[in-house]
């Protein structure tokens, strides 16, 4: 039991991660989750890496892994998993 907690919190620690990279014209917003059973920690991934998006800029692509309840990897991931949302675009 002790072993899973200790894995359940390296996981989330690693997974509380997002960022954004600029250049001149353009950027590229991301932001990672753990989940389990379909609770993500430390939050969203989307609504993460959507608050990071520069004001003003225009979105030209949003990938996000699959999240759901109706599809087999979904299921899969929200059992146990890591999601990560990646959003970019033109400032």
């Amino acid at each position: 039991m002790k072993k899973l907690t200790a894995l359940l919190v390296l996981a989330s620690l690693s997974a509380s991660c997002s960022g954004l990279r600029e250049t001149d014209d353009g950027f590229s917003a991301h932001a990672e989750s753990f989940r389990i059973v379909g609770f993500a920690i430390p939050g969203e991934d989307d609504a993460a890496a959507m608050a990071l998006v520069p004001e003003g800029a225009t979105i030209t692509t949003v990938h996000s892994s699959p999240a759901d309840w109706t599809s087999f990897f979904g299921v899969l991931n929200n059992i146990l998993g890591f999601s990560v949302t990646t959003v970019s675009g033109t400032k």
